[in-house]
């Protein structure tokens, strides 16, 4: 799987190269942590390269010590006030963020909002489920 450049804005290659000279990181270092080239991180920042595989990204966000939602450039929409009614909507679009889909392996042009829906809904039933089993160990401690 793989994360793709240009969803918000500025490119994820954009974004690597302003948060690693914000953050004064050599591309050397970059590349020694990923263990690739430093030819293939400024591939990545010049957006020559445009997928860049999901783990590499995950690992990349750690690198930079930002999250995945930063590296995407998507920091104003994540910092301002929730705008969701409920969990419902909020579900709806977390799904709809490219790198889940992505991860998940759906395709966000190919499923239609009804079905996102759903797939809402049956997340925050798991997320129910799940919140009561961890809810039940605390207490048992």
């Amino acid at each position: 799987m793989t994360v793709k450049a240009g969803e918000f804005g500025m490119t994820i290659g954009e974004q690597i190269q302003k948060i690693r000279k914000q953050k004064k990181i050599p591309v050397e270092q970059i590349a020694a942590e990923l263990g690739v080239s430093k030819t293939t991180i400024y591939r990545y920042e010049d957006s020559s390269i445009e997928k860049i595989p999901v783990k590499t990204f995950e690992k990349l966000c750690r690198i930079l010590g930002v999250s995945s939602i930063e590296l995407l450039g998507n920091v104003e929409e994540t910092n301002q006030k929730s705008e969701f009614r409920n969990a419902k909507e909020a579900m709806e679009y977390i799904l709809k963020t490219p790198v889940l889909a992505e991860y998940a392996g759906y395709e966000l042009s190919e499923i239609q909002d009804e079905t996102i829906a759903v797939f809402a809904e049956e997340l925050l039933k798991q997320l129910e489920f799940a919140v009561y089993k961890y809810q039940s160990k605390y207490k048992e401690h």
